[in-house]
């Protein structure tokens, strides 16, 4: 299903005509799928889906959030779409707590990239706030910088943070072709990538995990856990990057968990993704 939404995400033409579907098509449109499996996919994701909850086979849920997904995404390059508002709902003094430290979320994919973007921007209102994404991702505000793998990125996101600012990047997917490590997630193995890691691991930094949902289609909310202060690293550093691993795996679990339906890469636990680096 997802190489059949990809084009209709983001090719030009494609994405205007899903992007005038109203949200109701939507929903009849995941009926559909889960009626008729046109891609045979179900029982792959239902297994995925008992991976990280037990006894849930209701896969409706998870395929209503991809094509919704899709559907932002076609907005978005149809050049439609709007930022939908974003609301702290917890954690709020974890988030202070993170104040002139340097910063980096922990978080699963849930959404498609400008949404998690505008979030970031809006949550973060006060801070510099610096996203890692492939290929061309557009700029959303000045409180907003982008890194995208090239020769000066790792040196601007050190900049941002050692200022006090926060890097948000998915930490649950990485590009096939990008350095790699890997840990298991879900009794799964998951790669991560080097140079997160690498990051994470820097003494005084701060994990923040965050948990990013979307709210009845209309609004996104945002939960933060404690973060973890980085206090130091054993002196062989190929054990402190495994434990980091360990951690960065650990985390994700916990957060996929409280809303296993609208995590993008579900399917992932049980088929192969083309995109994603593979060990």
């Amino acid at each position: 299903m997802a190489g059949a939404l990809h084009p209709l995400s983001y090719d030009p033409c494609a994405s205007r005509l899903l992007s005038r579907q109203p949200p109701e098509e939507l929903h009849d449109l995941a009926d559909w799928v889960c009626d008729r499996d046109p891609y045979g996919e179900l029982p792959s994701l239902r297994a995925a889906l008992q991976l990280v909850d037990a006894g849930n086979v209701d896969t409706r849920p998870h395929i209503a959030h991809q094509l919704w997904c899709a559907w932002r995404q076609a907005s978005w390059t149809a050049g439609t779409a709007r930022p939908l508002p974003a609301k702290v709902v917890s954690g709020q003094h974890w988030l202070d707590e993170t104040r002139g430290h340097p910063t980096v979320l922990v978080t699963p994919m849930t959404l498609t990239t400008a949404d998690a973007l505008h979030t970031f921007a809006a949550v973060f209102a006060d801070r510099q706030v610096i996203a890692f994404g492939e290929g061309a991702v557009p700029r959303y505000g000045a409180g907003l910088s982008m890194a995208n793998g090239d020769a000066g990125s790792i040196r601007d996101i050190l900049g941002h943070l050692a200022a006090g600012g926060v890097l948000g990047t998915y930490a649950d997917f990485v590009y096939a072709g990008r350095d790699a490590e890997f840990t298991t997630l879900f009794g799964r193995p998951r790669p991560f990538s080097s140079g997160f890691v690498a990051v994470a691991s820097r003494p005084g930094t701060m994990l923040l995990p965050a948990a990013i949902s979307l709210l009845d289609s209309e609004q996104i909310v945002v939960g933060f856990d404690e973060p973890l202060l980085v206090q130091g690293t054993p002196r062989r550093t190929r054990s402190a990057r495994e434990g980091m691993r360990q951690l960065i795996a650990h985390l994700l679990e916990d957060l996929i968990r409280r809303n296993p339906q609208q995590w993008l890469l579900l399917p992932t636990l049980t088929f192969d993704c083309p995109q994603l680096a593979r060990a």
